[in-house]
């Protein structure tokens, strides 16, 4: 991020007046000019390089020229300033490992509940909503930055969403997929506003916030725009009712 040079001025003719500072992919190799510094009188730290967007893996500071026309120098001191050190790419790996097995497990035995009976589908998206919201407090809590809330939610999204969005909608030996039995079970159940039943509007709203769900899925990408755009999130509790997160 930034090399510094620390010179005094009580060298007189040593302190250096101008410095060359090259890189090199090796001792042989040191041939690109990274910057050019003059030094004042008056300076007693000098930045040679800073904000590189590129490793170099060898640097050459040279002394051009001295203060007073000096035929040697001094210099009191470098100072390189790096990245943070930091475990998080290891525990990356390790966190998307341990949440793609867990969703992919629940994924695989919520598949076999709505295969044995469709009407679990009903509470399809009450589960995804509770699971993604535990990961959503685990990054709000845990991660470090949104790079790696966006980490878990790709692994969240792409090891539990998409395998139970393509089971759902994955036709049986009849021709008739999950979804399509419970939306046509739900065609059949509409009624008039002013005949509506309790049970009746409790099961359209959860045919609906499901349907919710999967507008947002898109089949290219392996997470909606919600999850892209903040973590995990997919969806909110406002007081005892579920809301939808699109």
């Amino acid at each position: 991020r930034e090399m510094s040079m620390l010179v005094a001025s009580e060298d007189s003719s040593y302190m250096p007046a101008r410095v060359v500072v090259l890189g090199g992919d090796s001792p042989a190799t040191i041939r690109t000019e990274l910057n050019v510094v003059t030094v004042l009188p008056s300076d007693s730290r000098v930045i040679l390089l800073e904000n590189m967007t590129r490793f170099w893996p060898v640097i050459q500071i040279r002394v051009k020229r001295c203060q007073q026309g000096g035929i040697d120098t001094r210099v009191r001191g470098i100072e390189v300033l790096g990245p943070k050190p930091t475990l998080w790419p290891i525990f990356k790996e390790q966190l998307c490992r341990r949440t793609f097995l867990s969703c992919t497990a629940r994924a695989h035995a919520w598949c076999q509940e709505i295969c044995r009976d469709r009407g679990r589908l009903l509470q399809l998206f009450g589960r995804l909503n509770r699971a993604l919201q535990h990961e959503q407090g685990f990054a709000d809590r845990f991660l470090p930055d949104d790079e790696a809330a966006r980490a878990l939610g790709r692994t969240c999204w792409e090891a539990l969403v998409n395998p139970l969005v393509q089971s759902i909608t994955s036709p049986d030996p009849h021709g008739v997929s999950p979804l399509a039995w419970l939306l046509s079970e739900y065609l059949e159940s509409v009624e008039p506003p002013r005949h509506t039943t309790s049970r009746g509007a409790v099961f359209g709203s959860c045919v609906r916030r499901l349907t919710q769900l999967l507008v947002h899925v898109d089949p290219g990408s392996p997470e909606p725009e919600e999850a892209r755009a903040g973590g995990v999130f997919l969806g909110r509790w406002e007081g005892e009712e579920e809301q939808g997160g699109a």
